[in-house]
């Protein structure tokens, strides 16, 4: 009975994911595939009645399904309904809290950063601010971590924190929790150039915020950017819609990226908006090898059209699109791959990423290239059509002198020194060669 109630279910999941193929257009299932159901049923009836401890049908059936698709590649998998909707909050980061940026000084909780549609802000809490208490209770003695604890809590529920103001006056606050987005840009000047650092593409808000933090720059540096720097590293990507908008900002017109699946009608081509913001300002991205998918389609874009230099080492080439599709029921997700991302140039960068334009090391000289953990080193990888040598050459990378402060980065003092010399057009200069 177990064993054909099991062939029954396997065969309904079939039939189920089958429907979501067929409705794409794809031929009906080869019927000699149901009796390897049987084999899957008859596998797990064993291990029901033999293994050594009571098992679990349901985790078995969910480990199977999860272990026939990463077979396929790594990114493809099998979501049972808790892990599916974990990841999409995740996917979302978002947190219930007042949404502020704190660090400790003094023994108190000092905010350094408030999200502007954020609670705080919005109950008057301004970078530079001390939180003393919360709820009353006195943070002074206390590590971070246990600080803050007493802000977090459920969407909706106030807290009440008291703030001292820079001019020393005291206030008490109350703050009603909200679900909020962390930032996934900081900027400043650097050494009199635009510096922006985006750790996330996984924000529907990025772009808006990337704006005002270039806004913000052009004020900071009397109404003009010199020279701007973007930090892609260990951005491990997130949203294609973001990749495109942020691309537009740098690009007018013209192609971000193609997405190329398994038939040629497959293809679609994403381009940028036209009226890019800063036409005439130069930039140099800084990438390595954990910047990732979204990072390498905005690094990749810039550099096969020209518009800026790429410094730093060869990214993480994560260049497949996973579709994620929810099945009928509540039963969980399947994430599946079924695109690739290709450069406006036509290179694809699944497991070779984006080769920068100057190779700079960011870690000691050892005399040889360090082994690097990128997508290729992932087991069952997709494979890449273009098989021409793209390693690292060890000769190649740039490594800082022996005299470098060890508290400095030597990759960004090499980009400032990249906009600031003649170094920057040659190796413009070089990619159209290579073109």
């Amino acid at each position: 009975m177990n064993r054909a109630k099991l062939i029954a279910g396997a065969a309904a999941l079939t039939l189920c994911t089958a429907g979501i193929v067929l409705a794409a257009g794809e031929p009906e299932p080869d019927p000699p595939s149901y009796d390897k159901l049987e084999l899957m049923a008859d596998v797990i009836a064993l291990v029901e009645a033999e293994y050594v401890e009571p098992v679990e049908t349901k985790a078995l059936i969910e480990g199977a399904l999860d272990g026939a698709l990463s077979r396929l590649d790594p990114h493809s998998g099998y979501l049972p309904p808790v892990r599916f909707d974990e990841q999409q909050k995740a996917a979302r980061r978002e947190y219930g809290g007042l949404g502020i940026e704190v660090t400790m000084e003094g023994g108190l909780v000092k905010v350094n950063y408030a999200i502007e549609d954020g609670p705080a802000y919005a109950a008057g809490i301004r970078p530079g601010d001390f939180i003393t208490a919360v709820e009353g209770k006195s943070v002074l003695g206390k590590d971070l971590d246990a600080a803050v604890q007493g802000m977090r809590g459920l969407a909706g529920d106030p807290v009440v924190v008291t703030v001292l103001s820079p001019d020393q006056t005291s206030r008490e606050v109350t703050v009603v929790r909200q679900q909020v987005r962390g930032r996934a840009v900081r900027h400043r000047v650097e050494q009199g150039l635009g510096y922006v650092f985006i750790d996330t593409f996984n924000n529907d808000k990025l772009t808006d915020d990337l704006t005002k933090a270039l806004a913000s720059l052009e004020a900071d540096l009397g109404g003009t950017i010199p020279g701007l720097i973007i930090d892609l590293r260990g951005n491990r990507g997130g949203l294609l819609t973001q990749s495109v908008s942020v691309s537009s900002l740098f690009l007018d017109s013209g192609e971000v990226l193609s997405v190329r699946g398994r038939e040629p009608q497959d293809t679609e081509r994403y381009h940028a908006d036209e009226g890019e913001l800063y036409p005439d300002v130069p930039i140099v991205v800084i990438m390595s090898p954990g910047s990732a998918s979204a990072a390498e389609i905005v690094a990749g874009a810039i550099q096969d059209r020209g518009r800026g230099v790429v410094i730093g080492r060869r990214s993480f080439g994560k260049g497949s699109v996973q579709s994620v599709i929810p099945l009928p029921g509540n039963k969980g997700a399947l994430r599946m791959t079924t695109q690739r991302y290709y450069t406006p140039s036509g290179k694809s960068i699944q497991g070779r990423g984006i080769m920068p334009d100057l190779l700079v090391a960011n870690i000691e000289d050892e005399g040889k290239i360090r082994k690097r953990f990128r997508e290729d080193s992932l087991p069952n990888a997709l494979g890449n059509d273009d098989d021409s040598d793209y390693e690292e050459r060890y000769e190649d990378v740039l490594y800082a002198p022996e005299t470098f402060p060890e508290d400095e980065d030597f990759q960004l003092r090499k980009a400032v020194e990249i906009l600031k010399t003649s170094q920057y057009q040659r190796l413009l200069d070089a990619q159209s060669e290579l073109d």
